[in-house]
């Protein structure tokens, strides 16, 4: 049968649409318990694998065309559950069969599905193995190729023709959600032209377009803080309440971080009380490094100058009324959780807050951030990324990171300066053409490129043993100059390691003075304390002695890993995995909620499926039915208001931008007023919608006017890659979505 077409505008992938008959004896009210399973709708791999052979039994298949049924029988439907054990993979049921019994997979459902289509929906003498089923327990499919219950069908034999004309549409594989699974389908596309270059666009995640306005501006201005200064999403320490004119300083008597009282001039007889959290807002007003030890006088109160902190629930545990007890506190109440070993020192392990530990598991988990470019020639590709979670810390292009030694309890010599992060798949031709199902997975590893150095001399490359001139400009700012440094490799080449084998940013030597002020080479204070005002006065001429700050965190970090690394149990541990990798960061510190707004996962407004349809509105390639969809979601309720909480890539919730008017700063806020922030929510990473913005109403303007409502009407609001690192040539100078099984 020859199909007539027509061109669609959005997506790089068309399918034939085959219409099914009306008949069916699906059962509505065969479904599994909502606690346990999920609809996955749609369910794109029934419809795609159903239309493939329901074509071939027909003889009515065309070389180069690939098919999608137009829906599932009434009755049916597709579920799916994580597989216990390893929830990174989803096991999918259909129900909907009158005998309440499930099938397992389309080759089963096939059988059935055909002899329907023959009678006109009646399965009396169906051969399936589930009507055949004796005493409830369905027979084994001996093979994974479709084998049929009878001979196939020939073109013009009973098989019906589909019931109108076949339609083109975009489609492809998907994800949970229904949206296209851009990363997979690239992946086909490069398995079919050979090769491909190109960005990542995900046109029809309404979670993706959100980021679009925020994510790059926000990933710029984050990159050009200091590096000390804490990013959102980040796990920090931090401390509550700090009395006034005490301080949290070093006692070099007991080599312990305890809490000082200037007045008195002596330590008090307790220890800070440290906890783990989640930074949830930034300072919206300017820090400087002397906020690191101290607070100096600031114009608005701390709920607008400090950070949120919000405590970090268990990941291991569904409790996560811990996020509600967030605080507003000064960033000197805060240090990086990689120096948990040294600020807790002399603290008894049983008086640790729960929430260091909870830090602990989520210390092996990393998460990619912003997937940007796709380039691959088969069977070989890679995704470039903006930035990388590993476990406390958020790691962007342009930083300077510190590598953990390759030889134990060596002290750290090497800092890399990123260039490049990249997810790596090889040997694609060897895996399963979709690793959600019970094929071989896509082989795939996370690496970081960039130019090395070292401050061991024996380490240097081979041709440059000579240490680089620091006035040269050739050294990241934000090494210690004081040091000898050397080139670890060519420089006119590119050094490349696996993601673990980052131990955290390089921060600023005159953070790390202030941090550990027992490196200061200058007159000690009267007493044993190094207080923050002296720690400031002696800064600009201290000098490093010793490149031990290089180290510091490196114990503490590899402790908190192992810890994980046993204690994770989101870990696949049954398959060697080291490592939990998340689709984003939500996932990675598994949490419910974040600055008080829901996330995906709980968040009962989201809804794929409308947006879907509300984009393919604006994209002017909607039919009837969207149209219908998108009326009867913004007369009703207003969806857009509920996008912005819980959409997909990294955070779901809480990044802040805070822009100033074009007259400074806001009038009739006077020092130590309360200035709110504006409210908003995050998508990706840092994709911002200001919920107080015009934003959502000029879109669903725009919308209106596609379906057809007066435009002023008003809606209601409703792997790890181990192995050796390597020198590579990569001369790159530019820089549930992740759904492919690392390997670790």
């Amino acid at each position: 049968m020859t199909y007539s077409r027509s061109s669609v505008s959005i997506g790089a992938f068309d399918m034939v649409v085959v219409p099914i008959n009306s008949g069916s004896d699906g059962d509505p009210s065969h479904r599994p318990t909502v606690a346990t399973h999920w609809p996955i709708d749609p369910p794109t791999i029934y419809l795609e694998k159903l239309a493939a052979l329901w074509m071939t039994s027909r003889g009515e298949t065309v070389p180069g065309e690939t098919y999608i049924l137009d829906r599932l029988p009434d009755g049916y439907a597709l579920y799916g559950k994580p597989r216990p054990g390893n929830p990174k993979l989803v096991d999918k049921w259909l129900f909907g069969h009158p005998s309440k019994r499930y099938f397992d997979s389309p080759n089963r459902f096939f059988p059935h599905f055909l002899h329907l289509m023959d009678n006109d929906g009646d399965s009396f003498g169906c051969p399936c193995t589930v009507c055949a089923a004796v005493g409830g327990r369905i027979p084994i499919i001996e093979s994974k190729d479709p084998k049929l219950s009878r001979p196939l069908q020939v073109s013009g034999g009973a098989g019906p023709k589909p019931l109108g004309r076949p339609k083109m549409l975009y489609t492809g594989k998907t994800d949970d959600e229904g949206n296209p699974d851009v990363y997979r389908n690239l992946i086909d596309k490069m398995k079919g032209e050979g090769s491909v270059d190109e960005p990542v666009q995900e046109n029809m995640s309404m979670d993706w377009r959100a980021e679009r306005k925020s994510l790059p501006a926000f990933l710029n201005k984050v990159s050009k803080q200091p590096r000390w200064m804490p990013r959102v999403t980040e796990i920090v320490l931090f401390v509550r309440k700090i009395e006034q004119n005490e301080e949290i300083c070093y006692d070099k008597a007991t080599k312990e971080f305890r809490v000082f009282n200037e007045k008195l001039g002596k330590f008090t007889n307790h220890y800070p009380r440290w906890e783990a959290g989640v930074v949830g807002q930034a300072a919206a007003e300017d820090v400087s490094i002397e906020d690191l030890v101290t607070e100096p006088p600031k114009e608005y109160q701390v709920n607008y100058s400090g950070f949120r902190v919000e405590p970090l629930p268990n990941p291991n545990s569904e409790d996560k009324s811990l996020s509600k007890q967030y605080k507003y506190v000064p960033l000197h109440q805060t240090r990086p959780f990689m120096f948990w070993q040294e600020y807790l020192r002399g603290i008894p392990e049983d008086k640790w807050h729960p929430t260091i530990k909870h830090a602990f598991t989520a210390m092996s988990s990393f998460s990619l951030l912003e997937k940007f470019h796709f380039k691959g020639q088969w069977p070989t590709a890679a995704i470039s990324c903006r930035g990388i979670y590993i476990g406390s810390e958020l790691v962007l292009l342009g930083d300077t990171v510190r590598l953990t030694p390759t030889a134990p309890a060596s002290p750290v010599s090497d800092v890399l300066e990123i260039t490049s992060i990249k997810l790596h798949f090889s040997n694609l031709d060897l895996a399963s053409s979709d690793d959600n199902d019970e094929g071989r997975p896509y082989n795939t590893a996370a690496y970081v490129t960039g130019k090395a150095y070292t401050i061991d001399p024996s380490r240097a490359a081979p041709s440059l043993k000579a240490s680089i001139d620091p006035a040269s400009g050739l050294l990241p700012s934000c090494l210690d100059d004081s040091l000898d440094w050397y080139h670890l490799h060519d420089p006119s080449r590119f050094w490349r390691v696996p993601f673990n084998r980052i131990l955290g940013r390089c921060f600023e030597p005159e953070a790390l003075l202030l941090w550990f002020p027992t490196t200061i080479s200058s007159a000690s204070s009267a007493n044993s304390a190094n207080s923050a005002s002296s720690s400031l006065a002696n800064l600009t001429n201290a000098t490093i002695t010793t490149p031990a700050h290089l180290t510091a965190g490196l114990h503490g970090t590899l402790h908190a890993r192992a810890f994980a690394t046993k204690h994770d149990r989101r870990i696949p541990h049954q398959d060697g995995k080291t490592w939990f990798w998340a689709d984003h960061r939500a996932e990675a510190l598994d949490l419910e909620t974040l600055n008080g707004i829901e996330l995906a996962r709980v968040d009962e407004n989201r809804d794929p499926k409308t947006w879907r349809a509300l984009i393919r509105v604006t994209e002017h390639v909607a039919d009837e039915r969207d149209r219908a969809e998108v009326k009867r979601a913004v007369l009703a309720e207003r969806p857009l208001r509920g996008y912005g909480g819980s959409v997909g890539g990294l955070m779901k919730a809480g990044l802040e931008v805070v822009e100033e008017e074009a007259g400074g700063k806001e009038e009739g806020i006077r020092s130590g007023e309360v200035k709110s922030r504006s409210s908003c929510v995050a998508d990706g990473f840092g994709g911002l919608v200001d919920i107080e913005s015009d934003e959502a109403d000029d879109l669903i303007e725009q919308l209106a006017e596609g379906i057809g409502l007066e435009s002023g009407d008003e809606v209601e609001d409703g792997a790890d890659g181990e192995g050796d690192e390597e020198s590579v040539m990569e001369v790159e100078s530019t820089p549930k979505r992740q759904r492919v099984e690392v390997v670790l």
